[in-house]
């Protein structure tokens, strides 16, 4: 048995739309590329994590993770971000996976040692480990067992459609909070908050 973590990535040049207003399409392209890399980073250095998976249309990304010895799967059909993980997850399953770990590409923040700590919270399946965003409305990493306990509803309220799907099934729920992991980088004002704690390299 093993756990595998899935990485879904955009396209780099059309990742973080919602940054335009304050960041070119060049620029948007090398901080997502950033954001990719340093989430793949991140992941390498948990024991508990046996593989990693990352899930994407972008055939450069896609080449790059292979380089860093991770494994793939290319986005087919309609962009859509929960039928990604939906077919990333049935891959994982192949290789008798204890469960998915999900960690959008966008937690510049992150540390080993929170997706560590994340991990400690699991218990006997079904169950499920949620963290929220700073605004506890969207979910910033995600852990299931088994890997088809839920429907994956990334998108607007995540966090309460995760959790009640879960409790529908009879899935122990843990919401772990971790002030790095709530801080995603969608918006202006979520960039401005990195900035000012010098997470976003300055030739960005």
């Amino acid at each position: 048995m093993s756990l595998w973590a899935i990485i879904p990535v955009k396209p780099l040049r059309r990742g973080k739309s919602r940054l335009s207003e304050i960041l070119s399409e060049e620029d948007r392209s090398r901080l997502n590329h950033h954001l990719f890399t340093h989430t793949i980073e991140v992941l390498l250095q948990v024991d508990a994590i046996s593989d990693i998976l990352v899930v994407s249309r972008d055939s450069n990304v896609l080449t790059e993770a292979r380089e860093k010895g991770v494994r793939t799967v290319t986005e087919n059909g309609t962009p859509e971000l929960n039928n990604a993980l939906r077919r990333a997850s049935l891959f994982s399953n192949v290789f008798s996976t204890e469960g998915v770990l999900i960690v959008p590409a966008d937690l510049p923040m992150l540390t080993p040692e929170d997706v560590t700590d994340f991990l400690a919270q699991r218990t006997q399946p079904p169950m499920m480990v949620i963290s929220p965003d700073r605004l506890r409305l969207g979910t910033n990493m995600l852990l299931i067992d088994p890997a088809d306990l839920i429907t994956f509803s990334f998108g607007t309220d995540s966090f309460e459609k995760h959790c009640a799907l879960a409790g529908q099934k009879g899935a122990e729920v843990i919401v772990y909070e971790n002030e790095r992991i709530a801080l995603d980088l969608d918006i202006p004002e979520d960039y401005e908050i990195l900035r000012s704690k010098s997470v976003i390299p300055i030739s960005i």
